[in-house]
C-alpha cells in the first residue's frame, strides 16, 4: 500500500491492484509450486489480479495448474525481438512485476523505462551465486531498476552480496510458505513388517545429490536395509546414474522412481520420511509441504534446511554428501519407528505455526507497497 498526500492534507492509502510474477518455466520446481500457490492466495484472499508470464513452453507441466486454478497465463516466445515486444505488452497491464529468476530479470534491460514506472521486485530463491561475468553484469545494469529484492534464506542472501554487493538496495528474508491440507491422513507403522517409505522429491541434478541416499542404503546390513522402500519423484541428467546404481543393489525391488507427478496428494502417500541431501537449499519447498503431512525430515545441514529441520525434534540434520551419517540415522529410525510419527506431529505444528501461505502472502503485500 502506498501513502499518498491528498490536497486537504490527509494520507490516501493506495493499494496495488494487479501483481504479475515472472518465471523462466513453469515446469515443477520449488520456486514454480510457490509462485502459483502464492498467486492462488493473492487472488482469493488479498482479491490481487495475480497472474503469471512465462518463458517457457504453453506444454510445461504446472501450466494445468495455472488454468485449473484460474491463473492467467501470458507466455513469451519466439525471436529475440518478438520476446522483448511481448514482454513489454504484457507488463505494461501490471502495477507490480514480480521476478522469480536471474534469466527473467534480463528483460528489464530491455525496457528500462518501463519497469521503472512500475513496483519492481526480485526474489532469489536458491543460493546458487550465478557469478558468471554476464550475470554480474545483468546484475550491474538492473540494480536501478529493482525496488526490493528478496531471498529466501539468509544463506542465499549471503552469497549475493558477496558477488553483487547490493547492499544500498532494500533487501530483506523472506520465508518461503505453502497451502497446508485441511485434512491430512496416514498409514502409520504400527504393523511390524511394513516397510518405512523413503522419499526424495527434487529434479535428479547433481546438486541435489540423490545417489548419497542410495549409498547411505548400500551400508547397511542386509537386515536392517530391507526395512526401507526408496521413493523417488522427478526426473534430470542423474536419472539413469540413480536407475542403474539402483539395478545393481541389494534390494532392486525396493527402489521405485515415480517420474515427475504433478499430483502432491500421490506423491506424499508414498512418503514416511523425506530425505533431502542436496549441496545447497533454500527454504525447500518440497521439505515444507512433507512437514505440513506430518511426515519428518533428514536433511543436509545447509541453506534454510536447519530453519525448519531441528535434530530429534522434526527430524535430523546432516553434513553433506556424508552418507555415513545418513546410515546411522536411518538406522535409528529402522531400530525406533515410534520416531517417525513423533517427529512428524512437531513438523506439522511448526509450518501450522509459522508457514501458512496467508501470511507469506501478506508479507509480499506489505513489500509491493
Amino acid at each position: 500500500m502506498q501513502n499518498i498526500a491528498s490536497t486537504s492534507g490527509e494520507n490516501v492509502t493506495i493499494k496495488p491492484k494487479s501483481v504479475l510474477h515472472i518465471l523462466s518455466s513453469l515446469n515443477i520446481g520449488g520456486a514454480e509450486r510457490f509462485v502459483i500457490d502464492l498467486a492462488i492466495e493473492q487472488r482469493q484472499s488479498l482479491k490481487l489480479n495475480s497472474a503469471i508470464l512465462s518463458f517457457g513452453e504453453k506444454d510445461d507441466v504446472l501450466v494445468a495448474e495455472c488454468i485449473k486454478n484460474n491463473i492467467p497465463v501470458h507466455f513469451v516466445k519466439g525471436s529475440r525481438l518478438d520476446k522483448i515486444q511481448t514482454f513489454k505488452r504484457v507488463i505494461s497491464g501490471f502495477d507490480v512485476l514480480h521476478f522469480h529468476s536471474p534469466f527473467t530479470l534480463l528483460f528489464t534491460c530491455y525496457s528500462p523505462i518501463l519497469c521503472r514506472r512500475k513496483k519492481v521486485i526480485y526474489t532469489r530463491h536458491g543460493a546458487e551465486p550465478f557469478n558468471q561475468f554476464k550475470w554480474r553484469i545483468m546484475h550491474k545494469i538492473t540494480h536501478s531498476i529493482v525496488d526490493q529484492i528478496t531471498f529466501v534464506s539468509n544463506e542465499g542472501q549471503a552469497v549475493f552480496a558477496q558477488v553483487n554487493g547490493w547492499q544500498n538496495k532494500p533487501q530483506s528474508v523472506v520465508d518461503n510458505g505453502i497451502l497446508i491440507p485441511k485434512e491430512y491422513h496416514r498409514q502409520l507403522l504400527k504393523q511390524q513388517n511394513l516397510k518405512i517409505k523413503l522419499g526424495s522429491v527434487a529434479r535428479m541434478v547433481p546438486l541435489k545429490n540423490q545417489i548419497c541416499l542410495l549409498k547411505a542404503i548400500a551400508l547397511m546390513p542386509e537386515s536392517l536395509a530391507n526395512k526401507f522402500e526408496i521413493h523417488f519423484f522427478g526426473n534430470g541428467p542423474c536419472e539413469e546414474l540413480l536407475k542403474s546404481t539402483a539395478v545393481k543393489s541389494t534390494f532392486p525391488d525396493n527402489i521405485h522412481f515415480h517420474g515427475m507427478l504433478v499430483d502432491r496428494e500421490e506423491i506424499y502417500k508414498h512418503i514416511d520420511v523425506m530425505v533431502v541431501t542436496s549441496e545447497m537449499e533454500g527454504l525447500s519447498i518440497a521439505i515444507l509441504e512433507a512437514m505440513a503431512r506430518h511426515i519428518p525430515v533428514l536433511a543436509t545441514k545447509v541453506g534454510g534446511n536447519p530453519k525448519l529441520v531441528e535434530s530429534n525434534v522434526t527430524g535430523q540434520l546432516f553434513n553433506y554428501d556424508d552418507d555415513k551419517a545418513l546410515t546411522r540415522l536411518l538406522t535409528d529410525i529402522a531400530e525406533n519407528p515410534q520416531l517417525i510419527e513423533e517427529w512428524g506431529n512437531t513438523a506439522y505444528q511448526l509450518v501450522e505455526q509459522d508457514y501458512s501461505l496467508e501470511t507469506v502472502a501478506q508479507k509480499y503485500m506489505t513489500l509491493y507497497s
